[in-house]
Formats: structure tokens, C-alpha cells, sequence
């Protein structure tokens, strides 16, 4: 039974990225809802995340602490908006902020489409962007993203 909860954006900036996996449709569906398995893969290329708290459902809340080569660590946190298990789940996206409380507020969802077997396509929409420089950046922070979870799978 899908599960929704409605989060209205803000803004008009908005980021979607499809991507095809060689992967089942619920090996990728618990590759973003396994606590587990999002700490081998979650997080931009050259970062790690290796603290990752995940309660997949709806409702539940996730937090992942992604550890620069440096050292610094940028937290994003939110709460699942959606839960629709295989096809499909979304998210709040905020980073925390110096003061411990997390920024502008963001959605993300997240659709899955079995192709083949072990073929599934995914699409991403990032939703509420704050500007066009921060679509941009998330832009590049998700594509290298997915290139750890294909070089996870």
C-alpha cells in the first residue's frame, strides 16, 4: 500500500537524474533503505558514511553524518515522506547547519522501475532547490553519489 505524506515546495529549482542499475528492483530498493547497506555506498565520491542512522518507513527519520578525506563532515538529515516498497519512497532533505538545527528544507523521491530481472531504473527528483547554485551542487553531489551505489552493486 503506498504512503504518502504531502510536503509542498517553495521553490521552483528542481534537479531530476535517471539512472539504469544492473541490479533487481528490491536489491536497489534496499540499497536506499537498508541502514546497513547505505553506510557501504551512501554519500558524493572521496566521502564516507560510515554513522548512518536509516528508520525506513514512513514516518521514520535518517540521518547521514557523509566524512570528507579531510575530516569535515556535513550532516543531511529529514524524515520519509513516502514508503512504497519497491516502486518508490521520498524524503526530507535538510543539512545541518553550524547552530545544530537543519537548513532549508528540501524533498527528494525516489522511483524505481523493474526493466529486466536484474535491470531497474531509477529516477531521482530533487524538489525545492533554494537557487540555481544550489541545484547545481547537489546536481554533482548526486551524480557522484549514484556512481558509489552502481560501484556498490
Amino acid at each position: 500500500m503506498k504512503q504518502h505524506q504531502n510536503i509542498v515546495p517553495d521553490t521552483d529549482f528542481e534537479l531530476e537524474i535517471e539512472r539504469d542499475f544492473n541490479a533487481s528492483i528490491d536489491t536497489l530498493f534496499d540499497a536506499w533503505t537498508n541502514q546497513e547497506v547505505l553506510k557501504k555506498w551512501m554519500g558524493p565520491q572521496g566521502m564516507s558514511c560510515p554513522d548512518t542512522r536509516c528508520d525506513a518507513k514512513l514516518g521514520g527519520d535518517y540521518c547521514f553524518p557523509m566524512i570528507n578525506q579531510a575530516g569535515d563532515v556535513h550532516t543531511v538529515i529529514g524524515t520519509f515522506t513516502e514508503f512504497a516498497p519497491p516502486n518508490s519512497l521520498s524524503f526530507t532533505w535538510g543539512w545541518i547547519q553550524e547552530d545544530g538545527k537543519a537548513g532549508h528544507q528540501m524533498e527528494v523521491f525516489v522511483k524505481f522501475l523493474a526493466l529486466a530481472p536484474n535491470k531497474t531504473r531509477m529516477t531521482l527528483l530533487h524538489t525545492n532547490l533554494i537557487d540555481a547554485e544550489s541545484k547545481s551542487r547537489h546536481g554533482e553531489g548526486w551524480n557522484s553519489t549514484l556512481l558509489c551505489l552502481n560501484e556498490f552493486l
